[in-house]
């Protein structure tokens, strides 16, 4: 599933950092870990697409549902986030909801 990732990021003109790949693999291999990155790197989609390649993996909308508590320091971050995560959702086909 990390391909498909991989393709939405080519289809938006980006190219995945070594250390996203490397979050999401952790993630599909079940452990856990903190990002630690330059503001603007990448971070919320290295953190987020974890969860995405998961349920991908298991059939995408059959999967079961998932919950995401993402807490900002400030609103207009806030903002940023849900936006950049409909964009993620909206580019990997999953019809998942952020609000």
């Amino acid at each position: 599933m990390i391909a498909r990732l991989e393709a939405w990021f080519a289809a938006s003109g980006w190219r995945a950092f070594p250390f996203q790949r490397e979050v999401w693999e952790a993630y599909l291999a079940g452990e856990s870990g903190l990002v630690h990155s330059a503001t603007g790197t990448g971070k919320t989609l290295a953190a987020f697409l974890g969860p995405v390649a998961e349920a991908l993996a298991e059939g995408g909308e059959k999967s079961p549902p998932l919950r995401v508590l993402w807490i900002t320091p400030m609103r207009a971050l806030a903002g940023d986030t849900a936006l950049s995560l409909e964009k993620a959702l909206a580019g990997t086909g999953l019809a998942w909801t952020v609000g």
